[in-house]
C-alpha cells in the first residue's frame, strides 16, 4: 500500500473525527511542512509554529480538500502561506533567514574552540549563501539535502516536473557554489 493510497484513508478517517487518523498524518508529513515553511523563514522556531498553524487550518478545513491523495501537496501548500504570511507581517526578512545554532549544537561532537569557530564561520557562510538564492532553488535544495526528500517527492510537494526538479537543483547547487565563493573572498 503506497503512502498516497495511506494518506486517502486517513484524510477520510480524520473527517469522520478520528483523532488518531489525523495525528497520523501530522507526524507522517511534519517534516515536510516544516520545510516548507524553513524554505521561506529561514528560522526553525518560527518554521516549527508556522507548521502547526498550518495544521490546525487543515483540520479546521480538511473538508475542503477535493482530492485527498494529494494531502501532503495540500498541506505544503499551507505552509508555505502562513510562512508567506508571518514574513510580511514582521517585515524582518534578514533576521527572518538567521538559523539558530542551538539545535544544530547539541548534535555536534565537541571541538575546541578554534575547531568551534571555523566550522560556525563555515555554517554561516552556508546560511548566507543560501540567502543569496532565489526562493525556488533555496526552497529544493532544502527538501532535497536538509529533509532528504527525493526527487518524486519533490516534484509532487511543488507540483512541477522531475525535469524541472533536476534543472533546479543543478541551478541551485552552481549558484550555491559561486555565492559561498563570493562570501570567501569577501572575508
Amino acid at each position: 500500500m503506497s503512502d498516497r493510497t495511506d494518506d486517502v484513508e486517513l484524510v477520510a478517517r480524520a473527517e469522520r473525527g478520528e483523532k488518531a487518523a489525523f495525528e497520523e498524518l501530522v507526524e507522517r508529513h511534519f517534516n515536510v511542512v516544516v520545510t516548507a515553511a524553513y524554505s521561506i523563514l529561514g528560522d526553525m522556531d518560527a518554521a516549527k509554529d508556522c507548521a502547526q498553524d498550518a495544521f490546525l487550518e487543515a483540520t479546521a478545513t480538511l473538508p475542503k480538500l477535493r482530492d485527498k491523495s494529494k494531502f501532503s501537496s495540500w498541506i505544503y501548500g499551507i505552509s508555505r502561506r502562513k510562512a508567506i504570511y508571518v514574513l510580511r507581517r514582521q517585515k524582518l526578512h534578514v533576521e527572518a533567514m538567521k538559523v539558530k545554532h542551538d539545535e544544530s549544537k547539541s548534535a555536534m561532537p565537541a571541538y575546541s574552540p578554534s575547531e568551534q569557530a571555523s566550522h560556525n564561520e563555515r555554517l554561516d557562510s552556508i546560511r548566507k549563501s543560501l540567502n543569496e538564492l532565489p526562493e525556488i532553488y533555496r526552497e529544493v535544495l532544502l527538501l532535497k539535502y536538509i529533509d532528504n526528500r527525493s526527487h518524486e517527492d519533490i516534484s509532487q510537494l511543488l507540483d512541477i516536473t522531475l525535469a524541472a526538479v533536476d534543472k533546479r537543483l543543478m541551478r541551485g547547487k552552481d549558484m550555491l557554489r559561486e555565492s559561498m565563493r563570493r562570501w570567501k573572498t569577501d572575508e
